[in-house]
């Protein structure tokens, strides 16, 4: 009986800790990942876009999060117009529309593209950069200039600086037949980070919004996947598979070579902490330390001097405290402790021994000899100036 209450014993300690290690899982795997939970509007992190999404959907736009791949989205909406895709993708390295993009946009709708990596150059990294709905703040030293998108679009595609400044360009916009492209250097224009900065917010309201139109959040890049509905798409190079490739997507295979080693390292090592702790045996009995003694000398000082505080009992501080420091000074300067001397002759003996300034000693006479009570501060002003005498006699002895 007694092994099997043992035993028992130990799956419970077993499983406590691997519930422990589940949950440390679930909340690394969150808060890691590779990356692409930069710019997603489900992100309440400062680089994410919850506080912007959840303005727009506060002011009754038309906004939902789009979590199917652009094929897919294309043919969703096949008979419909003006609708504009917001994208925050802060590893996009190349500017590079598909042919699929350039013919949805050519239709008449929008692609926002927050994130596009321009040069950086040698100006400063902070700036406020004016704009009609107010001063917006810029984090980076990436600009847009001339020819910089050219064999991308068209030779003939009409360009508009939406943001700018003597350095070149932040926020462009290219018009592609009856549709429009806009581009910006920086991912974070209204990150969570930028909540206070309530143009930054309403800057990019503005261009997502044209003639109410229904706006759409891509969610998809940031690995928000509608699997209901979806096209099978090959997780290694995004393109659509045929009917025949598909049974073969999202299996056990395919989701351990798409997980971040750090993921299953974390697993392993926790794995071999499990192990290590199921084979441990007790420690050793329970040691309760000892409580320090107590200095009853000690606490009737502290006790009384804080009922002397309370009271507010300087003078009591005064006579006691000064009539010993006095004592003890006259016996170090050959005066005798039998009796207190008078306060001239104890400061002309100071002046022969000690060949120094008799100010200090001097405050301290004249306060004990006053009868007004101290402030807290003038009370540690006092009994700094006694410990500093002490320091100075005890030079001579």
């Amino acid at each position: 009986m007694a092994d099997f209450k043992k035993l028992l014993k130990q799956y419970w300690q077993l499983g406590l800790v691997a519930a422990i290690a589940i949950v440390l899982l679930t909340i690394v795997s969150a808060t890691s990942g590779d990356g692409r939970q930069t710019g997603s509007s489900y992100s309440i992190a400062a680089n994410g876009y919850n506080a912007w999404y959840q303005m727009m959907f506060d002011r009754g736009i038309n906004i939902q999060r789009w979590q199917k791949s652009f094929p897919q989205l294309t043919k969703t909406f096949a008979d419909r117009e003006s609708i504009t895709l917001l994208q925050i993708n802060p590893k996009l390295e190349r500017f590079d529309l598909t042919n699929l993009q350039k013919a949805w946009v050519s239709q008449g709708n929008t692609i926002v593209i927050l994130g596009v990596t321009a040069p950086a150059w040698d100006i400063p990294f902070r700036t406020e950069l004016e704009s009609p709905q107010g001063n917006v703040k810029i984090e980076t030293t990436r600009r847009f200039r001339t020819n910089f998108i050219k064999n991308e679009l068209s030779n003939d595609t009409f360009s508009t600086a939406i943001l700018n400044d003597k350095f070149g360009s932040i926020i462009t916009q290219f018009k592609l037949e009856k549709g429009q492209i806009i581009i910006a250097t920086t991912p974070n224009l209204a990150a969570n980070a930028y909540q206070d900065f309530r143009p930054n917010y309403e800057l990019l309201a503005k261009l997502v919004t044209k003639d109410r139109q229904q706006i759409l959040v891509d969610e998809y890049i940031h690995g928000y996947i509608d699997r209901t509905r979806q096209l099978a798409i090959d997780p290694k190079t995004g393109k659509i598979l045929p009917e025949e490739q598909t049974d073969n997507v999202g299996d056990a295979f395919g989701y351990l070579a798409s997980t971040p080693l750090i993921i299953v390292f974390l697993n392993l090592l926790l794995g071999i902490l499990v192990l290590v702790w199921q084979q441990n045996r007790r420690f050793g009995k329970i040691i309760i330390p000892k409580l320090p003694e107590l200095d009853n000398s000690e606490a009737y000082i502290q006790a009384l001097g804080g009922v002397l505080r309370q009271a507010n009992s300087s003078d009591f501080v005064l006579q006691n405290i000064g009539r010993a420091e006095q004592l003890s000074w006259q016996q170090k300067l050959g005066l005798g402790k039998e009796r207190l001397v008078e306060t001239q002759i104890l400061i002309s003996a100071w002046e022969d021994r000690m060949k120094s300034p008799t100010d200090d000693l001097r405050f301290v006479l004249q306060l004990m000899a006053g009868e007004r009570r101290l402030t807290p501060a003038e009370l540690t002003i006092w009994l700094t100036k006694i410990h500093k005498i002490d320091r100075q006699l005890k030079i001579i002895n």
